[in-house]
């Protein structure tokens, strides 16, 4: 048996198998996060046959490559699966909420997506969400873009960076939202989509952007519901259909909302677009 330990969100995680250990060490990145002397958190067993009963299905949808249907899903014992197609499978008991078994899966792809996804359900109960997103740091503080695939989130980060000084890119598609004592942090994660962008950083989060395609710019701050509704939908898709989930995903985002400004911004791909959002969000 092999463990290696990392750490994610400021969340130390210790993961133990054999195959599964030296296939979590090649994703592009995880070296970053390696944290040999981090106290555990959170463990993830790979490698262990699992066999998947009677279950009721939550919700099904694809990974973002379409290559693999998945099925989350719950037995009678209130034991949750997320099922890869003929991948592998996962299983979360929230008896044991410190702790994330999952099979081998032959597909980095898949493996790389089912370690998210392992990390979604174990970290929320931590206050740590992996939120679909481009984020941005200028001067120490974080801005995360939100949207729909397509809406130009890593169009509107990499504006700030071009137009606007001390800026860098932290994570291109999924860094980790944590709320703490001390505020909301936003931080580096070794999921970044398509963009090599593997930084084990972490800063306080100025705001978080909604945005959406339109022929001119424009910006306003929202509301509690209307900030609600901005946010959900960039969180991880198994956390948004079990109540016992749903919950604990609305505790969270309260926490985020009550102390993190959220906007919603229709642009266009320029400069005005990135001047505008940094000169709301910044002053």
């Amino acid at each position: 048996m092999e463990e290696v330990r990392i750490e994610i969100g400021g969340i130390a995680i210790r993961v133990t198998g054999s195959q599964g250990v030296r296939q979590t060490m090649l994703m592009p990145g995880m070296k970053t996060f390696m944290s040999p002397s981090a106290e555990p958190a959170i463990t993830f067993d790979l490698d262990v046959p699992i066999v998947a009963p009677t279950c009721q299905t939550l919700h099904e949808f694809d990974i973002a490559d379409g290559h693999c249907r998945c099925r989350f899903a719950v037995d009678s014992e209130d034991v949750y699966y997320v099922i890869f197609g003929d991948e592998g499978i996962l299983r979360y008991d929230l008896r044991q909420p410190q702790k994330v078994v999952l099979t081998l899966f032959p597909s980095m792809t898949v493996f790389r997506f089912a370690l998210w996804s392992a990390y979604a359900l174990s970290a929320l109960p931590l206050g740590a969400v992996p939120v679909h997103s481009s984020t941005v740091v200028c001067n120490g503080r974080a801005v995360l873009c939100l949207g729909e695939s397509g809406t130009g989130k890593s169009t509107h980060t990499r504006l700030w960076q071009e137009h606007i000084e001390g800026c860098h890119l932290l994570n291109d598609d999924s860094p980790i939202l944590r709320v703490a004592d001390d505020g909301v942090w936003v931080y580096g994660s070794p999921w970044s989509g398509k963009t090599s962008c593997y930084l084990a950083e972490h800063h306080p989060v100025a705001a978080l952007l909604r945005l959406e395609q339109r022929p001119y710019n424009e910006i306003r701050r929202l509301g509690t519901v209307e900030s609600f509704a901005a946010l959900q939908p960039s969180c991880p898709p198994m956390l948004a259909h079990d109540e016992r989930m749903t919950d604990a995903v609305v505790a969270f985002l309260s926490r985020v909302i009550g102390q993190t400004p959220v906007y919603r911004m229709g642009c266009l791909p320029n400069a005005e677009a990135a001047l505008m959002s940094h000169k709301t969000i910044m002053g």
